[in-house]
This record gives structure tokens, sequence and C-alpha cells, in this order.
């Protein structure tokens, strides 16, 4: 929206993270055969097309030397075409056909996310170059229809509205903040996954808090659940079935997390394009009843193959028996074990082992069996631990979410310019953050047990 008061925010880290991983894309699919000019095609990089109205660059423009016809290249980082990407070239070649230009062919450049490295890149094995001319011609329509309305909204004074809040950022928005200050801390925007059109019936009847919520309002069970705690302001807690899932567990006990890194280009061997690449683990385990919890962890500094010597590592920490496995959200790390079991035939029955006594420690808050107000829906273990163990935050640490952790693990393995001190910084927090993950598990699972004074978990 066109609001000067605005002031631009600096860009976050994985902001800067993407916009610099687009740029090692593009810079290497211009290393391609077919974007070498000669005589009969012109190549330009970043070629820029404009009107009185419409600015476009473009990635890469082959142009005919005889007929002057332009063939358009729109690179992305990703694993195929998306479809916001036809839109993309679509107003590309929109913007050169007002500038005067004759657009021939449309192509999209992403990964092949079948591809694995082996060596040095393969530059005709790493890229899938689609020709969507097709799909653009049938947008060009459109693609005009909505170039004049843009051009017509930057003339008007858009009107704030909280029923047309913006679907990514929902009230994280400047707009409405400017509009809407004040606004209830717990709202509707909160309901765990409410359907936009519900969320917009009760905005237009000036229903913003969750606690004014109608009582006959239609909501999925697990929804009236969250709502209910936040109008008692009581917490909701199913005993009985903490306690039958917590009589199944077995000992030893051990809390497992990964951190990972994904990229567009492979940066090791073994690993493709966009794979969530495991270079790090921290482990709790608790031996037998009344055990102290003892700690193991791994961080590969890159000088390795990352996720081989943290598969022979994590097998050698388990070697005293696997137990029940506990992670936070099962899906992750079941889906990294069924990875690194492909990649290495010789772990595979090791992590098939752990997948298969893998509990989703997660799975009480996310299935209602432990509701507190506070959580706002949600369960993830940064909403549930200052809740449920206050005394533990990641606040004061260094990293403090898995997004700077994965950004700052690659550049601390990939800057060369980066000082030793910096460096050494960055893993030391790294491990910190890892092991805190682990830890707020283990002091997650105590104050279930203290739930469930009966609770008796199983030694293996």
């Amino acid at each position: 929206m066109k609001q000067p008061l605005f002031v631009s925010e600096p860009y976050s880290l994985e902001y800067e993270h993407l916009r610099q991983q687009g740029y090692a894309v593009q810079q290497l699919a211009r290393k391609l055969d077919r974007f070498q000019s000669t005589n009969d095609v012109i190549i330009d990089f970043e070629r820029p097309f404009q009107t009185a109205d419409l600015y476009a660059r473009c990635d890469i423009v082959a142009t005919d030397q005889v007929s002057g016809v332009v063939d358009i290249y729109e690179i992305k980082a990703a694993a195929s075409v998306k479809e916001d990407h036809y839109d993309d070239v679509a107003f590309q070649r929109l913007t050169a056909e007002k500038a005067g230009f004759s657009v021939g062919r449309c192509y999209v450049i992403t990964m092949n996310g079948e591809y694995v490295r082996r060596g040095a890149i393969d530059l005709d094995e790493i890229f899938v170059i689609s020709d969507v001319t097709g799909a653009v011609d049938q947008r060009m329509e459109a693609t005009s229809r909505q170039a004049r309305e843009a051009v017509g909204y930057l003339k008007k004074v858009p009107v704030p509205s909280l029923a047309e809040y913006c679907l990514d950022k929902k009230l994280d928005c400047e707009f409405l903040k400017l509009h809407f200050p004040g606004l209830p801390d717990y709202t509707v925007f909160d309901i765990a996954f409410l359907k936009h059109e519900k969320r917009r019936t009760l905005l237009a009847q000036g229903i913003i808090a969750i606690t004014d919520v109608p009582d006959d309002f239609p909501l999925s069970s697990k929804q009236r659940i969250q709502i209910s705690a936040a109008k008692s302001g009581q917490t909701v807690i199913d005993h009985d079935r903490i306690s039958r899932r917590i009589d199944s567990w077995e000992y030893p006990l051990q809390f497992l997390d990964y951190e990972t890194f994904s990229y567009a280009i492979p940066q090791f061997d073994g690993v493709r394009p966009f794979q969530q690449m495991c270079f790090q683990y921290s482990l709790h385990t608790i031996d037998y009843p009344e055990a102290e919890p003892r700690h193991i962890n791994f961080l590969s500094h890159g000088d390795d193959d990352p996720p081989r010597a943290m598969a022979a590592a994590l097998k050698n920490a388990m070697s005293g028996g696997i137990g029940t496995v506990f992670v936070w959200y099962e899906s992750f790390e079941k889906t990294r074990n069924s990875e690194m079991a492909e990649m290495f035939p010789e772990y595979a029955k090791f992590f098939e082992e752990v997948n298969a006594r893998t509990v989703d420690l997660m799975k009480i808050f996310s299935e209602n069996l432990y509701v507190h107000p506070e959580f706002k829906g949600r369960s993830s273990i940064k909403k549930v631990l200052p809740v449920v163990v206050p005394e533990m935050s990641y606040a004061s640490l260094g990293i403090g979410d898995g997004m700077t952790a994965t950004i700052s693990w690659y550049r601390a393995v990939r800057w060369e310019a980066m000082d030793a001190d910096t460096r050494q910084k960055i893993f030391d927090d790294l491990e910190r953050y890892c092991e805190l993950d682990t830890l707020a598990m283990v002091e997650i699972f105590y104050r279930l047990q203290a739930l469930v004074p009966k609770a008796d978990v199983q030694l293996n």
C-alpha cells in the first residue's frame, strides 16, 4: 500500500539468506551453454523493459539477431514451477510487448529435485528449463487487466478494513497496526486452523477478541476447546489420556532434536537441491527411573560429510539401547531419518528402529490433552515451554530459533571471510540452542509425569 508514513524495516536474516541463495542460483544458471551469446543470438542478463506505467527486469533475455524476437527466461530458486511464476513471466512479457518488443517463447528455470550432487555441480542436470509459453498465453488478458487495476490503485487512498487483512501477515501488518491500534492480545486470528471465510464472518460481526466468539458459532471440537479455555482462563488437562501415554513409554528415554540446512544448490555430496541436510543433533537420555539426564551432542564444522558423520555419531550415542525416542513434531525427524537410511544403507536398520520407537511429545498439546489459554491455540515448543516451564527461556541465547540456526551454520562453514572468533561463537551458540531444545523436552516430560503420579514408564 502507498503509505509514505511507513518506515522501511531492515531486511530479516531469512530474507537476506533467500536473496543470496537466489543470486547464487542465477549466477550458476548463467553458465549454461545456451546462455552464451553467438552470432545469431544475443544474451542479456537483468534486461529491463519499461513503459510510462510499467517496469520489468528479466533474468535472461535471448534476442534473435535477424528477427529481433526476444525469448524470456525467469530463474527461480524453487524445485518446480509454481502458479506465481507464470504470473511473473506474464507481467514481464506484457511490459516488453507494451514497450514495442515481440516476445517469442517464455521459460522458467527451476532446480531438479531429483539431482544428487556427486563431486562438481553438473549444470545440465541440476536445472530444469520449462517452456511456459502456453500457460503465459492464457494469462495475458488477466495480467493486462490486473496491471491497469494496480496502476489505478496507486492513485487511491486505501480504506482500512480488518476483514480485508493480508493472508500472509494477518494482524502483523503495518497498515492495520496503524489504523487499528490497541487490538486485543488474543484474537480470532489465533484460533487454530480457522478458515479465512469463517474469520471474516466473525470480523464482519465486529468480533475480534477470541473471548467474544459466540458459543453457537460453527467450530471444530479442538477449536471449541481452545476458545472455552480462553473464556474461562482455566487450563484443560486430560489426565487419563496423558497417563495412558506415559505408561506406554519405555526406558531409556531419548530426547532428540536435529538442526538441518536446506539450499537450492547442494553444498555437499549425496544431497539434493532443497534437501533438509542434518548437520547437528542434541540428545538427552534418561537411562532408568530417577536417573539424571545425560547429554550428548554432535555439530559438524563443515569439514566432513555432515549427515554421514552425524548418523555415525548418533548410532554410537544410542548403542546402549533405543528405548523411546521423543521429538517435537515427528514428521520432520522421521523424514530426516528415512532420508539418512536411504543415503547410508549401513545405517538403514538403525534409523528404521529409531522411527519405529519415536514418540511425538508435541501431540500431548496439539491433540488437546493439555490446553492452556496462553498457548493461544499453538503447540510449538516455543509456545509451550514458557507456560509449562516458565523458568526456562530461549530469550538469552545468541541463536534462538531454527531459521537463525541454519543460516548461521551455513555462513560459519562457507563464508571464508568470516573471522575465527565469530565462527567459533556461532558454533558455541548452535550447541547451546540445540541443547536447550532437548532439555526443554526433558523438563516438559517431568511436568507431565508430575500430573499423573501413578504413571509408570516401562523399562525396556
